[in-house]
């Protein structure tokens, strides 16, 4: 495998690499350990080895590597002796990112799996359908873009979602879809009563907005209706012809049971199947969509499911938790640190993604884009915060110290929400914010973001300066170029 594109082709470094599964397949056992090797022989002569069991170790070996040459004025310098061993704490590190509220373009999508990659973060969420647009091109169902995209040029082909997945894959980053659903399911509905199909979607774009949902544009699918489950069917099978990775997330968070009791069609339906207009019956019917769409995934995945993960929701308050399998189901966790569903679900036995937006969302300490003052989540959540996102001290505030519960925790992802992030903005909302939840979930350290600020301000310069990824300027340039100087000293 030819591993070292990375490194300079002026600088006479040839590393050996040894991989012992070169065909291996990311997921939540996959093994990213490495050993890295180099041995200085003088006269310029550098023995480095990089040995893994897989590719993915192996590449983040590589990076490793290209932390320890540092070049200035034309010349490279490096460490010798170097014998380094290390894997990280968790499977799951990443980022999502929403190009439904705003459309990103591929080359963005790049630069984040660019950034991603060298920080040794390896997941890369697509929340790439929302209640506002619907930019996935669907060849079994196209209306669904003719009718929620913003416009032609701002869909997501196949052929896309592919280079998308084989330039993430080589640098060790999956993949994962997201098909929000049944909530954020509005604008590409609509064309089912010109098809004869009848309303997929509730909902849709209906004002008072507050009423509905919990921001507009509203939408909801139509659980009444049965040929929604044929389309949603199709979507899923589009989807997993581009998308090859090992996990899928089917959203599930924010449903309004508002929406579908001010809808004669679905309450007729309720009334028909006996189920009261009050929680527990749009509980039951919002669990037979559960149910009946993932046999549908299934079906349309040859008989088997993938790492199925779903948000936090009104199904995983702790009454309501019956409903979910925790061996089918990974939850991610959006709710508050301190919400009391987190230690529900771990008592539970549910793996977990951390998403908490006390901590981990992108998109706070804005304006508000609707109304007046700050937006929801605020305020702004600076890198030493998302630093500090320790999800053993969380636990252990919930009374939660079991080894094998914590290890329920299989990771984390920041997020970025982009009501107010578009193309131009969105790799300074991301970096390099998201380099410092690399180092929280890659190591689990037990020192503070103190210990680690000089590491970040220098690897954000040179993510900027050798490797194009730009993100929000952290310091002046004379701090960067004075290390350790621009810090809060502790008098």
């Amino acid at each position: 495998s030819d591993l070292s594109s990375g490194i300079n082709a002026e600088w006479p470094l040839r590393p050996g690499v040894q991989i012992s599964d070169e065909g291996s397949v990311l997921n939540l056992q996959t093994s990213e350990q490495y050993q890295l090797f180099v041995q200085g022989h003088g006269a310029g002569s550098t023995l480095v080895q990089v040995s893994s069991l897989t590719f993915q170790g192996a590449r983040h070996g590589l990076e490793t590597l290209s932390q320890l040459i540092q070049c200035e004025d034309g010349q490279c310098y490096m460490l010798n002796d170097v014998l380094i061993t290390d894997g990280p704490k968790y499977p799951w590190r990443g980022v999502i990112l929403d190009t439904s509220r705003n459309f990103i373009t591929l080359p963005t999508i790049k630069k984040v799996i660019d950034g991603l990659s060298a920080s040794k973060l390896n997941t890369f969420h697509w929340h790439i359908t929302d209640t506002h647009s619907f930019p996935f091109h669907s060849k079994r169902r196209p209306k669904m873009t003719a009718w929620g995209a913003y416009s032609p040029d701002k869909i997501y082909t196949e052929k896309d979602v592919i280079e998308i997945e084989s330039y993430a894959d080589v640098r060790g980053v999956r993949v994962v879809p997201e098909l929000d659903a049944p909530a954020h399911s509005g604008n590409g509905y609509q064309w089912g009563p010109e098809e004869g199909l009848g309303n997929l979607a509730v909902c849709v774009n209906r004002d008072p907005w507050e009423k509905y949902c919990v921001e507009p544009p509203c939408g909801q699918m139509n659980l009444a209706n049965p040929n929604l489950y044929d389309v949603v069917e199709d979507i899923y099978r589009d989807m997993l012809d581009c998308f090859t990775g090992t996990a899928f997330h089917i959203g599930g968070d924010e449903v309004n049971f508002n929406c579908w009791n001010t809808t004669k069609e679905v309450t007729d339906y309720m009334d028909k199947k006996g189920l009261t207009r009050d929680e527990h019956g749009f509980m039951e019917l919002w669990n037979e969509y559960q149910e009946t769409a993932l046999a549908r995934f299934k079906k349309a995945n040859g008989g088997k499911l993938k790492d199925m993960v779903l948000w936090t929701s009104h199904m995983t308050e702790p009454e309501f938790l019956h409903y979910l399998d925790p061996k089918v189901y990974t939850v991610q966790y959006w709710e508050h640190s301190t919400n009391k569903q987190l230690p529900a679900i771990i008592n539970n036995g549910f793996r977990v993604i951390m998403s908490n937006y006390d901590d981990l969302y992108l998109d706070c300490g804005m304006g508000a884009w609707v109304g007046e003052g700050n937006n929801w989540c605020s305020p702004y959540k600076g890198w030493q915060k998302i630093y500090m996102n320790n999800p053993r001290k969380m636990l252990a505030k919930a009374g939660i110290t079991d080894p094998s519960k914590v290890k329920q925790v299989v990771g984390a992802e920041t997020a970025l929400w982009t009501e107010q992030a578009g193309d131009q903005s969105s790799l300074a909302k991301i970096f390099p914010r998201t380099y410092a939840l690399g180092e929280r979930y890659w190591s689990d350290p037990d020192t503070d973001w103190f210990a680690a600020e000089r590491r970040l301000v220098y690897f954000t310069s040179v993510m900027e300066n050798q490797r194009g990824v730009y993100g929000e300027t952290m310091k002046p340039e004379w701090c960067v170029q004075s290390e350790g100087i621009c810090i809060l000293n502790k008098l």
